[in-house]
């Protein structure tokens, strides 16, 4: 008699594991296939005064902020490639050398100011980028 009085709780136990089980992924994926984010990973050319490291260090928190895709620490072939260079002559430029995953293709951008706008141009920097990466994997989606 205890024993059937225990089968409602035996058996949803046994229901509970079997959902937890099943919930669990199986097989290997690779580090690009475990999220839909795409994957970015960015370097920095080092910069010749301090007032340009303020400026790569904007771009840097800027595009660390960002919830469109996931920082790698590491280069790998699913991740877009970014290297982000600061110059000063007449105007402040910030360059950037984006490449696909697979490094499929490259592009080159660029943001440009006068120095005094030096707070607005890394938003700019990143509002490009943004746009990119999205248009290139829409464009990879749909292929």
């Amino acid at each position: 008699m205890p024993l059937l009085r225990l089968r409602p709780i035996i058996l949803s136990v046994i229901v509970m594991v079997l959902l937890a089980l099943a919930w669990l992924p199986t097989g290997e994926f690779a580090p690009g296939d475990r999220t839909n984010k795409p994957q970015l990973y960015v370097s920095y050319e080092a910069a010749t005064t301090p007032e340009l490291d303020d400026v790569i260090f904007d771009v840097q928190q800027r595009i660390e902020q960002r919830h469109e895709w996931r920082i790698v620490e590491q280069p790998a072939a699913y991740a877009w490639q970014l290297t982000v260079r600061v110059e000063v002559a007449e105007q402040l430029v910030i360059n950037g050398r984006l490449a696909t995953p697979q490094a499929a293709s490259e592009q080159r951008f660029k943001v440009q100011g006068p120095p005094a706008a030096q707070g607005a141009l890394p938003e700019q920097f990143v509002k490009v980028l943004i746009d990119l990466v999205e248009n290139g994997e829409t464009a990879r989606a749909g292929l």
